[in-house]
């Protein structure tokens, strides 16, 4: 039997739960790229600070999607692949952690391990950061073989999942001529300094699931925070489209496979509403994200199976 790991940042259900996974996301050196105790001391600060607003956030989409759709994606995948495989998932800063995945694996005599991040193109600071963690987590035994799957953006399977998705919102909301707006998750700028390749992968995305629509394009990046982060970002971009005269736009939440705070409430409290009530937009909406798709299962069998 082998084993397959599917990885995300994790969620929270709770403001206890938020706390703990921000004290925990700011304390990786892969996000905050500071000493130890500089991590440490930045992570008290800022989880103690940020919770209580985060989870009105979380209060205004349902809670946090992210877990429980990883879950049937899990139990779906398992279905696909049969009983020669075992499929766990695991968060990078909630329950249930990457070393407890590892440890069920070899409770079950599993040493040949499928890795998946699931984030399509491939950063410092998310899928480094898993690499590590699993890297940590099988220290211990000399016995485990890692393989590990960088990114999937240029799959042809990943491609098809969103050209599919696109497609079908372009039909049912009758849409003649849209303008496709590839909004991805902003990373600090220090981080395309050092080499991160998250940038022209994202560029690279838009690119080849616009040309299976035949739609144009533009892509962006949305949720920065203080400091240098790269843009140019989702706002700055649909003041522009407007300025041109377009009103067709579909806005695709090209850097993540689940909905999540980011896209039910960046997106879909923030920007689309800016693009409608300052911009004037009439005709705007996002591509949503469904749980466990076929097309998305397809892609992870075939990851899978290729390696």
């Amino acid at each position: 039997m082998k084993g397959v790991l599917l990885v995300n940042m994790g969620g929270a259900n709770s403001p206890k739960e938020l706390k703990i996974f921000l004290a925990r996301m700011f304390k990786d050196p892969y996000i905050l790229p500071f000493r130890k105790l500089g991590r440490n001391l930045l992570s008290f600060i800022i989880s103690n600070t940020r919770y209580k607003k985060s989870w009105k956030k979380y209060q205004l989409i349902g809670g946090s999607p992210i877990i429980d759709a990883t879950k049937k994606t899990v139990d779906k995948l398992q279905l696909s692949l049969g009983n020669d495989y075992r499929v766990n998932m695991a968060f990078s800063y909630s329950a249930p952690f990457i070393n407890e995945a590892i440890t069920d694996f070899k409770n079950y005599n599993i040493t040949d391990i499928v890795v998946i991040p699931l984030y399509p193109q491939a950063s410092i600071s998310t899928t480094n950061s898993v690499a590590e963690e699993v890297k940590n987590a099988v220290a211990a035994y000399k016995d485990i073989k890692i393989r590990f799957v960088k990114e999937f953006y240029n799959h042809e399977l990943y491609l098809k999942f969103w050209a599919n998705l696109i497609l079908n919102h372009i039909k049912a909301n009758q849409y003649s001529n849209p303008l496709l707006l590839f909004s991805a998750h902003s990373i600090p700028m220090f981080l395309v300094e050092k080499g991160d390749t998250y940038p022209k992968a994202i560029e690279a995305s838009a690119r080849l699931i616009a040309e299976k629509t035949g739609c144009d394009f533009e892509y962006a990046y949305q949720s920065g925070m203080k400091g240098k982060w790269i843009g140019p970002d989702t706002k700055d971009i649909l003041k522009r489209i407007h300025y041109n005269g377009r009103d067709e736009i579909l806005i695709i939440p090209i850097s993540f496979v689940n909905e999540n705070l980011e896209t039910l409430y960046d997106i879909d409290h923030e920007i689309i509403p800016y693009a409608k009530k300052d911009l004037g937009f009439k005709n705007i909406s996002k591509v949503e994200i469904p749980v466990a798709n076929d097309d998305f299962i397809k892609l992870l069998n075939d990851i899978v199976t290729d390696c």
